[in-house]
């Protein structure tokens, strides 16, 4: 009996490889998106690579400990705000960090790398101002899924393994178009599966859950510190701090980015993006 996992990396390379141990050549990495609707202050997208045969592994393993604790999913705003399968589980802080430790355990011992690129949709907003943003890019979700790609494939190369990688996104977003235009020139065929096909994705929705609500409370920072200049010195201990707190679920290497107003501005120039 094969795992949803081999067989969706059986049906992906049916006839284009055919050596009987693909699934340790054949890498996949699997990514989320958190705060595509609108009204979220932060646009992330995040997720892990790693050969088929630890994506294999890691579905039996997280499976299990989802089951052990009578849930189906892990969806992270759930969790943390105690709603869905994990209504019941408010207060329960012993029971809540165990079974975290224990899914982030999982995901450290079945993942190569992690990455994730969040966008600023204010930054977005101004900077599609001034430049052609929107026709060059097309979305903040289209930017931010080729931003993990591109840092993907950068990985996929120095570890020689570009060629097997494959790059697969839940399916539902907005934006999926813009990306396959993105991805085109590059020769990237990105995929799309429902959730319940790929269990991986549930890693991404917990990483860029994450990216979301660092970058969110970092912004909130920066912009109290521009109102209250006095509490620049408090503010920045507080930065600090939220930032190391990426490190509490990217327990592999991690690629950890965002396009703030410079850093779009930046991109625009680098592309030769036309002014308005």
């Amino acid at each position: 009996m094969h795992s949803s996992i081999e067989q969706m990396a059986r049906i992906i390379w049916l006839g284009r490889y055919t050596r009987e141990n693909f699934m340790g050549l054949f890498y996949a990495a699997y990514f989320d998106a958190s705060g595509e609707n609108e009204g979220f202050p932060i646009l992330s997208v995040a997720g892990a690579v790693a050969p088929v045969s630890k994506w294999v592994r890691f579905e039996r393993q997280w499976n299990q400990a989802l089951a052990d604790e009578g849930v189906t999913e892990y969806h992270a705003s759930q969790f943390h705000s105690n709603h869905g399968e994990f209504r019941d589980w408010k207060g329960d802080v012993s029971r809540r960090a165990k079974f975290l430790d224990r899914l982030k355990q999982i995901i450290r011992d079945n993942t190569n790398k992690h990455f994730s690129t969040s966008v600023e949709i204010a930054a977005w907003d101004s900077v599609n101002k001034e430049f052609c943003l929107k026709e060059a890019f097309h979305s903040p979700y289209a930017l931010a899924c080729f931003g993990v790609i591109d840092e993907t494939r950068k990985w996929g190369q120095r570890k020689g393994v570009s060629s097997s990688l494959e790059y697969i996104f839940q399916e539902g977003d907005k934006g999926w178009g813009g990306l396959l235009k993105l991805c085109a020139p590059h020769g990237i065929a990105p995929i799309r599966l429902p959730t319940k096909k790929a269990i991986p994705f549930q890693v991404g929705d917990l990483l860029a859950w994450k990216s979301r609500t660092v970058a969110t409370n970092a912004l909130r920072i920066l912009e109290d510190t521009e109102r209250n200049p006095t509490e620049k010195e408090k503010n920045s201990k507080e930065l600090l701090k939220e930032l190391g707190s990426h490190n509490d679920v990217f327990v592999r290497p991690a690629f950890k980015g965002i396009f703030s107003y410079r850093a779009l501005v930046q991109t625009c120039i680098n592309h030769k993006v036309p002014r308005r």
